[in-house]
């Protein structure tokens, strides 16, 4: 009898406590600062944006084998510097040319005779990344890199300049604010308040990168020596942002 008594008052407990929860929940958001309370309003706005990208990010490959790794190590440095003297001859610009990867690696086989690794050569892949704000002459980049020696395109990558972001972001954020001002407004007027300060405010945004080819191996013998430079016509990237504004209510 002892049990049930004790057991009928634990589940009363719990459901005084949820009772309370859920009402704290439909009540409205309070902060309390120096003893006194300030009724607050949350509100949020969003603004989106297409802007033609005006930055483009190249990932250029030179590999090559053979048997003796020393040997493989020098032709390859030559043919990357082959390449990148020709892009500097382009207009590219030193700082805008970086090496992201320096891989060489045995190349092995299986021998099913001796149940044993055979080594083959060797194999290097040298890469590097190609920045440029010239987005017209993309195609000719590339053009360049593969007729000297690049036989791997990794990738292709449009996004925005730090400078266009900074301004296209600039817009949204004056959008997004001014529509969570008009919803806090609205929202006062109803519940027969006025709107006061900003007690808080974050942002947030999302900016996907286009790319535009994946990883293609090639040679000279594809494109015969000094092909004709692709036609690259990028697509526009969608900027989309958030604003969290916490107004307080007079």
């Amino acid at each position: 009898m002892e049990n049930k008594t004790q057991m009928t008052m634990m589940i009363g407990v719990i459901v005084v406590l949820v009772l309370a929860l859920f009402f704290s929940l439909g009540q409205k958001q309070i902060i309390v600062s120096n003893g006194d309370q300030v009724h607050k309003v949350s509100v949020s706005g969003s603004a989106q944006k297409d802007a033609m990208p005006d930055k483009a990010v190249l990932r250029l490959t030179v590999q090559n084998e053979g048997k003796d790794p020393k040997l493989v190590q020098s032709q390859n440095s030559e043919t990357m510097n082959t390449v990148i003297a020709a892009l500097k001859t382009a207009g590219v610009k030193d700082k805008e040319i970086e090496t992201s990867g320096y891989n060489l690696y045995p190349i092995q086989d299986y021998d099913p005779t001796t149940q044993r690794m055979i080594n083959r050569g060797y194999r290097l892949q040298n890469t590097m990344v190609v920045t440029t704000t010239n987005i017209d002459k993309v195609g000719y980049l590339l053009q360049i890199g593969v007729s000297n020696g690049i036989n791997s395109v990794d990738s292709l990558t449009f996004s925005l300049s730090d400078e266009k972001e900074k301004q296209v972001k600039a817009e949204l954020i004056a959008d997004a604010s001014r529509q969570a001002k008009d919803k806090a407004e609205s929202l006062a007027e109803n519940v027969g308040a006025s709107l006061g300060k900003v007690l808080f405010v974050t942002e947030s945004s999302y900016m996907p990168g286009i790319y535009y080819a994946e990883r293609a191996m090639l040679t000279k013998a594809d494109v015969g020596g000094m092909a004709p430079s692709p036609q690259i016509n990028p697509q526009q990237v969608t900027v989309q942002l958030i604003v969290n504004v916490d107004y307080s209510l007079d």
